[in-house]
């Protein structure tokens, strides 16, 4: 198997690289002086199969993602005002390569198009006379794609500055000295679900992940951290595309468990809460990640509002002014891309630069859709921008072009960045992880139609650590939450009094004081308004 992987992924790399496919005619490539590459979930292949002959994945034949594409020209965008700005790049332009990124194992050929020179990987080749075709990259979204692509791309330290895998191993500088992401990781993921579990006096819940890199890394941190904090994990299981379901809901009915959290990747959330309201679960209390707690299509499932209350944690939702309109001229002045050359055309298929159905999305059907990860984007774009400007020594005025910029230059400058950004300061700390996190804790609202999601708390890390719940606005906000909480212990306790000893590979974790639903952590509460509004689910 693993042969024939390599196999395929030599053939598709001779075709995308040797023969320099060229998609100047299409939106997933720009020219410019500098090179960038990103890697968005254009298409999602819904049910992967193991290879029984060394094949090319060809994207376009899988499932269209809307969320994907949105992904996707967040990157365009962002680059397109960083060229128009006369300030950041004055004198230079940015360019783009992007391939659409559909599989965990069988993309390969983009990350070593992205790597080349020249059309040729020489790994003997000494860092200082290597040139790769970019100075940095973005993406690809999910840990396990990340995992598996990293150690190419840093090998060379090329900046992977990534927008949507937060598993925790990802902070190892040792593993992966490139690495930067600009969404938190697992480790202020699962800190923020305990907060909301003490805040609400839960003691007796149910974990469950996937089998990906993201769930089983959220799952170990989650069993470090409720260490002496009163929090039973009294149920947790993996479930894949097989599993049976049904008897994984009898097993938390019978064990009297009312608060589950559904730790997984969207495709995984859909099935898990689809097979809830199939097995007439009832009264639940659904903490949803961030992969899915904006899902623009989930609300909207019959019979979702008797399965219980979903309390979702995303990022702080903030608007990128100038989108709307750069959507709406985009998809004004797009043409369906044809090509007169049959060889040409199944080059680009092969490549993974081809969308035969992107050109059927409306302009509102792009805007409309989940922006979880928007900012992330936009801000690991001009992250890279910003790095570029330092390493070129750029004025107001002009940036000397005379200097010759390696991909380890850039990297250099990110680890010392430190700039506003729509409102929000774009930092990293010594893992290469966001300096601050903002999160916003989320309620569905299920019984009206159309169903909508209100910004119900908030957990800010700067200037200081603050975290409240507004409980006025929670269903059991007459005491009927009580009838949740399976009294197995103390619950109200601090978590992480002790200095905590994560998973191994995991970088130390410095002790967080988590204060449960007694009062707020920090000394003000946040004012829920700020930053983001109610979405009513399109």
């Amino acid at each position: 198997m693993f042969l024939s992987h390599i196999y395929t992924f030599l053939v598709t790399f001779t075709h995308c690289v040797f023969f320099k496919v060229y998609c100047s005619s299409s939106e997933f490539s720009l020219d410019g002086d500098y090179l960038l590459g990103g890697l968005f979930p254009v298409h999602e292949i819904q049910h992967a199969t193991p290879l029984l002959s060394p094949e090319a994945n060809e994207c376009f034949r899988h499932t269209l993602s809307k969320s994907g594409y949105q992904m996707f020209q967040v990157m365009r965008f962002a680059v397109e005002e960083i060229n128009n700005s006369t300030t950041l790049l004055p004198n230079v332009s940015l360019g783009y390569d992007i391939f659409d990124y559909c599989s965990d194992t069988k993309n390969f050929q983009s990350v070593f198009s992205f790597i080349s020179q020249n059309g040729s990987i020489k790994p003997q080749e000494k860092l200082n006379s290597h040139q790769p075709k970019v100075i940095a990259l973005t993406g690809p979204y999910g840990s396990t794609r990340t995992i598996t692509i990293a150690p190419l791309v840093t090998m060379d330290l090329i900046p992977l500055v990534n927008y949507g895998a937060t598993s925790y191993t990802l902070s190892d500088k040792l593993r992966y000295p490139s690495f930067i992401r600009t969404i938190p990781s697992n480790k202020d993921l699962i800190q923020m679900i305990i907060r909301i579990i003490q805040w609400f006096g839960w003691n007796w819940v149910a974990f469950l992940r996937d089998p990906d890199n993201y769930s089983e890394d959220g799952l170990q941190l989650f069993n470090s951290y409720i260490k002496n904090t009163g929090i039973c994990l009294a149920f947790h299981e993996v479930l894949s595309q097989s599993s049976n379901y049904s008897l994984t809901f009898q097993k938390i009915n019978r064990l009297n468990i009312n608060v589950i959290v559904v730790f997984t990747g969207s495709q995984y959330a859909k099935n898990i809460i689809k097979e809830a309201i199939a097995n007439n679960i009832r009264n639940k209390v659904w903490i949803a990640s961030e992969t899915w707690s904006m899902n623009q299509q989930l609300p909207k499932e019959p019979g979702l509002e008797k399965i219980g209350t979903i309390v979702g944690i995303t990022e702080r939702i903030l608007s990128l002014p100038g989108f709307h309109e750069f959507i709406y001229k985009a998809k004004g002045t797009t043409e369906i891309y044809t090509n007169d050359n049959a060889e040409s055309e199944i080059q680009m298929k092969t490549c993974n630069q081809y969308c035969d159905n992107c050109s059927m999305l409306t302009a509102k059907d792009i805007i409309n859709e989940d922006p979880t990860f928007s900012f992330a984007i936009y801000s690991a774009i001009y992250t890279i921008a910003h790095a570029l400007h330092k390493v070129l020594r750029c004025d107001i005025n002009e940036c000397r072009t005379n200097i010759t910029v390696k991909p380890y230059m850039l990297l250099g400058e990110m680890k010392q960045l430190d700039f506003p950004l729509s409102g929000r300061q774009v930092k990293y700390d010594v893992n290469g992880d966001p300096a601050a996190v903002s999160y916003a804790v989320v309620l569905w609202h299920t019984e009206t139609n159309p169903p909508w999601i209100q910004m119900v708390g908030t957990y800010e890390t700067h200037p200081e650590i603050t975290f409240t719940i507004n409980n006025s606005l929670m269903p059991w906000r007459n005491n009927t939450a009580s009838n949740l909480v399976q009294q197995t212990g103390q619950s109200n306790v601090e978590l992480l009094n002790d200095t905590v000893t994560p998973e191994v590979n995991y970088p130390t974790v410095s002790p967080q004081h988590i204060v449960p639903n007694s009062r707020p952590l920090g000394r003000r509460p946040v004012k829920l308004t700020a930053r983001f509004k109610d979405y009513a689910v399109k």
